[in-house]
């Protein structure tokens, strides 16, 4: 017990208060009355957050609000600890201490919120194996490995079509009898992501199968999970983005802000998508948001393995699914009738694409 005492216990700051508030509104919200107190060992839940991914105003945050509605549901019937590491090493160490704690009667979870987390659990579990007491969920991966965890992918492509398909009409209506034609730019955080690397295909798609005379092109922030924390490089490099592309499509994480910044300051800046949340309050260069409901599947995946001692199957959650979906700003409600017109054929493509 003494590692589990070592556990950094999440506290909130001024600042996390002010992100949270930000997307509690975009991220639902779970509030189930708290079951009787029971005279059996009292579970515990250890939260593995995306390194430096807190304070992102997206993805991190919606996560967050998912933790925080189960932790208000279910105070007195589990012990709950978050940490937030700063790198790899650190997140490395917490699970190898977790892993390395002796079988007990008390139902562990450990959570690793991302998929920046992926081989580390794949070397961790070589070493170490789970106790018939501790269970462990892996976000946004496939398993390839075989491990013995659970699973989920927040599938990102059909959303991201309907978007491609947005910006697709939005270039052709903005090109149509001019000679200074633009393209869109599809920016990604890095390279190593097979998930943001589908978002970027279902953008590609949905812009090329909407016949619009331009390409979508893509680029990286970063050789690694930094891409995700770059926001002053993605700000920096608006300016020369803005000479050539007339659209970004930015799936980089808390390096989205730069982006909305820069387009709050320039008149002349491209339009762009907000991403995991409704972001479209953020600026009104925002066409639409990608929108992840990950505080519900969190919340859910807690809820079953608090109440059966197991977690639900791994799963892919696309635009079917509910949980993802493509959410249209205010201010371009004009294109609903072609979103609309398009999502069937996205939530084909993707089935098949998953």
């Amino acid at each position: 017990m003494d590692i589990i005492k070592r556990l950094f216990k999440f506290t909130w700051s001024a600042a996390m208060l002010g992100s949270l508030s930000l997307v509690s509104s975009g991220c639902s919200s779970e509030q189930d009355e708290p079951t009787p107190p029971s005279s059996e060992p009292t579970p515990q839940i250890i939260v593995l957050y995306g390194p430096g991914g807190l304070g992102d105003q997206g993805y991190n945050d919606c996560i967050l609000v998912g933790i925080q509605n189960f932790k208000k549901a279910h105070h007195d019937d589990v012990e709950m600890y978050q940490y937030s590491p700063g790198t790899i090493e650190e997140a490395e160490r917490l699970l190898s201490d977790w892993l390395s704690l002796p079988e007990s009667n008390i139902p562990a979870l450990f959570i690793a919120g991302s998929n920046d987390y992926e081989e580390l659990v794949t070397d961790a579990l070589k070493v170490r194996s789970l106790t018939p007491n501790k269970r462990l969920l892996l976000f946004e991966s496939d398993n390839e490995e075989g491990l013995p965890i659970t699973t989920f992918r927040m599938s990102m492509y059909g959303a991201s079509y309907l978007a491609g398909v947005t910006a697709a009409t939005y270039l052709q209506q903005r090109n149509a009898g001019t000679e200074s034609k633009k393209d869109a730019l599809i920016l990604l955080a890095h390279q190593g992501d097979k998930t943001i690397a589908k978002a970027g295909n279902g953008f590609r798609d949905g812009f090329k199968n909407s016949g619009v005379d331009a390409e979508a092109f893509t680029e990286y922030l970063a050789d690694d999970w930094t891409g995700y924390i770059s926001a002053q490089v993605a700000y920096q490099r608006m300016s020369d983005w803005t000479k050539s592309y007339d659209f970004i499509f930015p799936v980089a994480g808390g390096s989205n802000q730069g982006i909305y910044r820069y387009t709050r300051e320039y008149a002349n800046s491209p339009l762009t998508a907000g991403m995991d949340i409704d972001q479209s309050g953020l600026s009104r260069n925002i066409t639409g948001s990608v929108i992840k409901h990950i505080d519900q599947v969190v919340y859910n995946y807690m809820e079953i393995w608090l109440s059966t001692g197991e977690l639900p199957e791994s799963a892919v959650f696309g635009l079917e699914s509910g949980y993802t979906d493509w959410l249209l700003s205010p201010y371009f409600t004009n294109y609903q009738s072609i979103v609309d017109a398009a999502r069937a054929d996205a939530i084909r493509k993707e089935a098949a694409d998953l």
